[in-house]
């Protein structure tokens, strides 16, 4: 039987697994991705792309591909509640509310302060080809669809696969240092005894993704998704989402839309026995169009909030749908995963260069596994959140359609009691800022025990409402942005980090720490890039931002590891820096130096 050789095995191009590609080949891993289908994927999914996500491609190079393939940031403002796209009775097409999304409108300076790129919203269907061809141009030859999996066994020295090309019928094996599930779960999981905990069967729900000229019926370009609910159909909201692939306005070529069955906002109704021509039929006349519409695709998905029990079975770990699956609220399923393989995939840079022993890569788990968990829980709560907002648009639960009908008639009065239900109405809709404005949530998310050294401080605030985002240098947190400048060069803070290895930023009286890193880097091989950041440094401060969020003295210092994550940081000198790094640098790699 054949064999072949590589460091990673990815088995699964979705978008954590094509991500991971990318990662590993910009940190010089030779890696090799496996898929079983034809292509990447054809059916419509996650679309958001979150700063934090958009940040980690910018650092691999990936980011401004991405935007040129997405929609224009004028595009990407607000999201508009309606009573019906369509339709020409007293209550349709009613203009109810549109708050910020996505980091637009009033949101936007929050978060073009904080972070160094800007959100997009690309539909997984269009992603993957991005990240596809990224892949295939970087490290030609080592993506192969219509791969599969079909067998493996490993032992203390790596992983054998047995893998079947399905277009030749061909079995041969690829013997490799890891093994990277990112196959959604189908595959590995089952086959090394992992299993998904959680809640299933939550709720049915369904996806048109049609073409279709809608601009008779809308005159705002400036809205990605818009959420319909009609009184006469009270716990039916219906989305629709503009899918390009050329305009991500009102011309947009093609659409998405999502909807239950039922008279409940999460139900199971005939979810295997209903045809697609009937969802087909339910899902344009609850948008009220009566225009040429082409579909293209009708999916069906059950809304579920799972973890892996584990994460990691010796030399196999897991990550993106194979390690957790999220309900679509807040958008945090598909950046999880991109995520998941940011923070995996300098630990197995490390690994297999030697410069680190397996026991990094066990920090993945107990880093990633809290964060996905919440992000888990967060997404249902904001699902759960739509029951919320039903009941400030008038849908009381137990009333008659009338009741209903006549309710949001009041709201969308031009009485007192009208514009006394329109403030309630803004006030309540303010919560959607969980779901559309979760910015402390995509940004703030900390790492209090792995690859980190707790320096003792107290943890950070976190907004409760997950949308202030507070920048802080402790362990563990994201590195806090400010734009600096080099020699005229303007650059981010989290481009002091080299790709795959570590930045030690310090101030003008951080001399001693500068010599203590470049000594350890010389002695150990790990990269590390000192830089003493202020005026007569290195590098300059001209706005004076990162002097504010820096959180320390002018002598002390921030290990920043090749995530852009917080290592370590003294607050001030140390009697014996190059002991202190020592320390901080081992208990990171999880070795003695």
């Amino acid at each position: 039987m054949r064999k072949v050789r590589t460091q990673v095995l990815v088995v699964g191009a979705g978008g954590a697994g094509l991500s991971l590609s990318i990662f590993l080949g910009d940190l010089g891993v030779d890696s090799l991705t496996i898929e079983r289908h034809p292509a990447t994927s054809h059916l419509p999914k996650a679309h958001y792309i979150n700063q934090r996500t958009m940040e980690v491609f910018r650092q691999h190079g990936a980011s401004e591909t991405i935007y040129a393939n997405g929609p224009k940031r004028e595009n990407l403002q607000r999201i508009r509640w309606l009573t019906s796209i369509g339709g020409d009775g007293p209550l349709d097409r009613i203009k109810i509310i549109a708050p910020p999304i996505m980091g637009g409108s009033d949101a936007a300076p929050a978060y073009d302060a904080k972070g160094t790129t800007r959100t997009t919203n690309i539909p997984q269907l269009r992603l993957e080809p991005v990240l596809a061809g990224i892949v295939e141009a970087r490290t030609p030859g080592r993506l192969l669809f219509e791969h599969e999996l079909v067998a493996l066994s490993q032992d203390e020295a790596g992983v054998t696969a047995t893998v079947r090309n399905l277009t030749t019928d061909e079995t041969f094996q690829i013997e490799c240092d890891y093994l990277i599930a990112a196959d959604g779960g189908r595959t590995l999981g089952p086959m090394l005894g992992v299993e998904m905990v959680g809640d299933q069967g939550l709720g049915d729900f369904y996806t048109i993704w049609f073409s279709a000229d809608l601009s008779g019926y809308l005159d705002e370009d400036d809205i990605p998704m818009r959420r319909v609910f009609h009184p006469s159909d009270p716990y039916r909201v219906a989305s629709l989402l503009t899918f390009g692939p050329t305009r991500f306005d009102r011309y947009s070529e093609e659409w998405a839309s999502s909807f239950s069955r039922g008279r409940r906002l999460m139900s199971t109704v005939d979810h295997e026995t209903v045809s697609d021509e009937e969802l087909v039929e339910e899902g344009l006349r609850l948008l009220k169009i009566d225009v040429p519409v082409k579909i293209n695709s009708v999916s069906r998905w059950r809304l579920e909030t799972v973890i892996a029990d584990k994460m990691s079975v010796g030399r196999v770990y897991f990550i993106g749908d194979a390690a957790h699956k999220h309900p679509p609220g807040a958008g945090l399923g598909l950046n999880s995963g991109i995520q998941d393989a940011h923070n995996i995939a300098w630990k197995l840079a490390l690994a297999v260069k030697g410069l680190a022993p397996q026991a990094l890569l066990d920090t993945y788990e107990v880093e990633r596994r809290p964060v996905v968990s919440w992000n888990a829980e967060w997404a249902m709560q904001a699902m759960a959140n739509a029951f919320v907002l039903m009941a400030a648009l008038g849908a009381v639960p137990g009333e008659t359609e009338e009741q209903t009908t006549r309710r949001f008639k009041t709201l969308m009065s031009d009485t007192r009691m009208g514009a006394t239900r329109r403030a309630q109405l803004d006030e309540v809709f303010r919560v959607q800022r969980v779901e559309y404005a979760a910015h402390d949530m995509e940004m703030g998310f900390t790492y209090d025990a792995g690859a980190v050294v707790d320096d003792g401080s107290a943890p950070a605030w976190r907004d409760p409402m997950g949308n202030d985002y507070r920048p802080t240098s402790r362990p563990g947190s994201r590195l806090p942005h400010a734009w600096l400048n080099r020699g005229g060069e303007k650059l981010s803070s989290h481009d002091l980090a080299p790709l795959g290895g570590f930045a030690l930023i310090t101030g003008l009286g951080g001399l001693a720490w500068c010599n203590a890193a470049a000594e350890l880097a010389a002695e150990t091989g790990v990269d590390i890039h000192a830089v003493r950041v202020g005026a007569g440094g290195d590098v300059a401060d001209p706005s004076g931002v990162w002097a504010k969020v820096r959180e320390i003295a002018d002598e002390g210092c921030i290990l920043v590891r090749p995530d852009c994550h917080v290592g370590f940081r003294a607050m001030t000198k140390s009697a014996d820096p190059r002991a202190a790094l020592r320390n901080a640098l081992s208990k990171i790699l999880n070795r003695p130096l």
